[in-house]
């Protein structure tokens, strides 16, 4: 890279196929990125940039029980996205598009005990921030 300036990189459990940036966050750099994976469930994460702008930091992980083919966030509120995906069906009916509230899913991760890691900010292992297809609005 020119002027000895170095990348930020972030790893993903699956492929990503689409990226989004939260437009309605206007503190913060954020984004969303969801997987394409055909065999196993697949994630949204909602990532931020740091405040000196050295490192990117899992705000969330949410499961998606489908393929994600794209995503956007909300231009008003920086806690919903939506999902456009396939079911894996064929014909009309093969991709759907769903709202999420991240409010609902951080009630609950609050509740859980689940999320984030106070010390370090960062997520706790994947596993345990998992949550489950109800939390998803039409």
């Amino acid at each position: 890279m020119q002027g000895g300036s170095s990348g930020i990189g972030y790893g993903l459990k699956y492929q990503a196929r689409c990226i989004a940036d939260v437009k309605a966050d206007t503190d913060h750099t954020s984004f969303i990125t969801g997987t394409l994976s055909l065999k196993d469930e697949n994630e949204v994460h909602l990532i931020r940039l740091s405040s000196s702008g050295s490192e990117l930091i899992c705000e969330g992980l949410f499961s998606h029980p489908n393929e994600i083919w794209d995503l956007a966030s909300c231009p008003f509120d920086q806690r919903i996205f939506s999902t456009v995906f396939s079911t894996g069906n064929t014909g009309r009916d093969n991709e759907k598009e769903e709202a999420l509230d991240v409010e609902d899913l951080e009630t609950w991760l609050e509740v859980s005990g689940k999320g984030k890691d106070e010390e370090s900010g960062k997520c706790k292992d994947e596993d345990s921030v998992r949550t489950k297809g109800n939390h998803l609005k039409g």
